[in-house]
């Protein structure tokens, strides 16, 4: 179940937004997220999987990020409802899944007129307080993505989050740039850091800004296990 866990929380979702240049040129709003599908190829010790994502609006403020991985028997989804006010993010419903299993299955529903999150758990129901500006694995995603395009992650940034009840922090930080190679293509990104209090672990994130900060790869590796997670570039839909 801890490998589990570990590949849970190594899925983070390729956040993607579209600017065109002709809408700049005129002065019309640039929109800051649009629907997208991405297939990303997982490498988890000696075995591979393939993670879609999916990136979806579903009324004028409220958007849907779905993933979903299968490695031989096991799999998972995770689905974040949040609404964006056009500049950050606010989520409404959070849910995880895996199969076999259901001892990591979580949902979680934020109710923000009670600064209050309700999580459905496997063991019973549990509920937290809940203070500004906090996320889910996933949502909190999105919140970095707008960020990196706003320019605030010049220095270090925190991200409040809440998950099975309790509270946790990630720290993300710029620590270089490097030139990827997908598919025929090579490309410059910025390498992030993923840390949280308290665990050893390390998530590296390497994003493109020619491509509006779109995640490329991902690497994490806690001494015992490697994971790596790259996108298949001929797997890109925007408007999907």
């Amino acid at each position: 179940m801890a490998k589990h866990s570990r590949l849970q929380a190594f899925l983070l979702t390729a956040l993607l937004t579209s600017v065109f240049p002709a809408q700049a040129l005129l002065g019309e709003p640039t929109p800051l997220l649009t629907p997208y599908s991405a297939t990303y190829h997982l490498v988890k010790g000696g075995l591979a999987a393939e993670v879609e994502r999916h990136l979806e609006r579903s009324s004028e403020s409220r958007w849907q990020l779905h993933d979903s991985a299968r490695v031989l028997f096991f799999s998972l989804e995770e689905t974040a409802v949040v609404d964006f006010d056009g500049k950050n993010i606010k989520p409404v419903k959070y849910r995880y899944r895996q199969n076999p299993g259901t001892s990591k299955d979580q949902t979680i529903r934020y109710n923000w007129k009670k600064k209050q999150a309700t999580f459905d758990l496997d063991d019973g129901q549990r509920r937290a307080e809940l203070e500004p500006d906090t996320f889910d694995k996933l949502s909190y995603q999105l919140q970095l993505r707008l960020d990196l395009l706003a320019g605030r992650l010049q220095q270090p940034r925190t991200y409040k989050l809440v998950d099975r009840g309790r509270h946790k922090q990630y720290r993300v930080e710029k620590v270089g740039e490097e030139i990827l190679t997908l598919g025929r293509r090579q490309m410059q990104t910025v390498k992030l850091r993923q840390t949280s209090a308290g665990k050893d672990r390390e998530t590296f994130i390497w994003v493109a800004p020619d491509l509006e900060y779109l995640i490329i790869k991902m690497e994490q590796d806690d001494g015992d296990e490697r994971i790596e997670m790259q996108l298949k570039p001929d797997s890109l839909k925007i408007g999907a």
